[in-house]
């Protein structure tokens, strides 16, 4: 089931945006969609604060009280990895619709076509990103996380293993270090650095003989045995093609 939410201020573009979706739901009858329309961005985010998030937003960015990109600021802090396709009627705030990695950015009064193309590219992302969504239990409980927003894994206290993900959190999970990678495996970026260590190779910024510097500026340490092995993978993955 994929969940829709669209907000508009403006009663007659609500409707049209939910009249797209209608249609582009018929087209594609594969897909079990719900949509749930919204007239103003707090009322969003006290439905998504109460009910649970959604896989998809259609956001108007001009709205009274609060601009579309700024409750798209307050979804990524309530860590929503939902799609998010901008409806505007400026290019102004496209910086902020990049911020919160948003998937889309259409300019008002946008076609049928272009709406149907911005739907098929998230359809598309979250057939990929839920290949790669792995659950995980915690001392604190049961965490679903995205394989492409962990950096790294280190075996840390009392054998836990640690996972450092791109937000900065340290997530600890009571498990070996090889049946972590055996999670992390099928999304194809990840190589094991020694008996300890999980690595995404996106993420790596730099080698040297000891240590990886990592975009996030983090340094790691790994096993100088290992340094061949993890050169010769990063340097692969750096001569791919991307998905």
């Amino acid at each position: 089931m994929i969940h829709i939410a669209i907000c508009d201020d403006e009663l007659h573009e609500l409707e049209r945006a939910h009249d797209f979706l209608t249609r582009y739901k018929q087209k594609r009858p594969q897909y079990e969609i719900t949509i749930h329309l919204f007239s103003a961005p707090l009322e969003l985010l006290s439905y998504v604060e109460e009910h649970g998030l959604f896989d998809i937003y259609l956001l108007d960015v001009y709205m009274a009280g609060m601009l579309g990109t700024d409750a798209a600021r307050e979804l990524r802090q309530l860590d929503d990895k939902g799609e998010i396709i901008f409806l505007t009627t400026s290019r102004d705030h496209a910086v902020d619709a990049f911020e919160v990695d948003a998937a889309q950015y259409l300019v008002k009064p946008y076609t049928e076509s272009a709406i149907f193309v911005a739907l098929e590219k998230v359809f598309n992302r979250l057939k990929v990103e839920r290949r790669h969504l792995i659950t995980l239990k915690t001392s604190e409980g049961t965490v679903r996380l995205y394989t492409r927003n962990v950096i790294f894994t280190e075996t840390g206290r009392n054998n836990y293993q640690v996972i450092h993900t791109i937000q900065g959190e340290k997530i600890e999970v009571r498990m070996t270090s090889t049946e972590l990678f055996e999670l992390l495996l099928p999304a194809n970026i990840f190589v094991r650095c020694g008996a300890s260590i999980n690595v995404n190779l996106k993420f790596i910024r730099q080698i040297t003989k000891d240590t990886i510097i990592f975009d996030s500026g983090e340094q790691l340490a790994f096993p100088y045995r290992a340094y061949q092995k993890l050169k010769a993978a990063f340097l692969s993955f750096q001569m791919s093609p991307e998905e």
